[in-house]
């Protein structure tokens, strides 16, 4: 009788649960599901009255205009000569000081590795106005450099996650190798990055986001060169554009807005279950 009392409260709570997922999901999708319905709406007018798709119609059109009027093209190559710059660099050096904390012994590591998981508390506005002076000292203002040369320090999330992971690859593997004669770097690319690939999906995810959606970055460095100017920034210079009756084209900034978050949306689509694995797997070894 306790067991099926226990059972029925089990299955009462696992309910519970599932709904409160639910609810969640659904209340998290309400903005995405209001920005894809305003974008397919006619008028600017229509996109803040409640009015179904069906009622209205879906112009598809408002995706052609953006095109045509947002110079899409131009903003989508800075925007990738950024990301994967940016994303290439941060993973090669990260990968490199990682496998240095996990793998080498050294004298002063661990304090090293305190002082750098330490520069994770500091706010990022802190070293902001430090690093535009310094960018400006050096004639990088108005370039790609200031968004893509920071990326040589890896970064202290990256190389944690990184190095937490390589802990939990047995040291055997690179044991046997070093035995058939290979060099360290080669334990590193042929063992040690084929073994990591959740965790390399994760932290893809994580720089491919933060460098597309980046927008105070490019907004600063970037100001005044508008032939530079990546999405993020395009997205509201959009804003600023009236259309012929004057109003700002609403509808057509929802359907840049969806343009612009497609990408990230398939990336984490694309790496879901790699990048599952390596959120949960990062952090089970000190």
């Amino acid at each position: 009788m306790k067991r099926a009392d226990r059972t029925k409260r089990e299955r009462a709570a696992n309910a519970a649960i599932f709904i409160a997922m639910i609810f969640i999901c659904v209340v998290l999708l309400i903005p995405y599901i209001f920005m894809l319905n305003s974008s397919l709406k006619p008028t600017a007018s229509k996109v803040f009255v409640y009015d179904p798709w069906i009622a209205g119609g879906l112009r598809f059109e408002n995706y052609a205009d953006v095109f045509k009027d947002w110079n899409f093209f131009m903003l989508l190559k800075n925007t990738l000569i950024v990301v994967v710059s940016s994303m290439v660099l941060s993973l090669v050096s990260s990968t490199l000081v990682a496998y240095g904390f996990a793998r080498i012994r050294a004298k002063g590591k661990k304090l090293l590795f305190t002082f750098m998981l330490a520069t994770m508390m500091l706010p990022w506005v802190v070293t902001l106005m430090p690093s535009y002076i310094l960018y400006t000292e050096l004639g990088w203002t108005g370039t790609f450099l200031p968004l893509i040369l920071p990326a040589v320090g890896g970064g202290a999330f990256n190389i944690f996650l990184l190095r937490q992971y390589f802990m939990g690859i047995p040291k055997s593997l690179d044991e046997a190798a070093i035995i058939d004669g290979c060099s360290r770097i080669g334990v590193l690319f042929r063992i040690i990055v084929p073994n990591a690939a959740p965790i390399f999906a994760t932290l893809i995810v994580f720089s491919f986001n933060g460098a597309w959606s980046d927008y105070v970055g490019p907004s600063i460095y970037l100001m005044g060169m508008e032939t530079k100017y990546t999405l993020s920034v395009g997205l509201t210079q959009l804003k600023n554009k009236a259309g012929a009756t004057g109003e700002i084209e609403w509808h057509k900034i929802m359907a840049a807005c969806v343009m612009f978050a497609l990408p990230m949306v398939v990336v984490l689509f694309s790496a879901q279950n790699a990048f599952t694995r390596g959120i949960v797997t990062s952090g089970i070894k000190d």
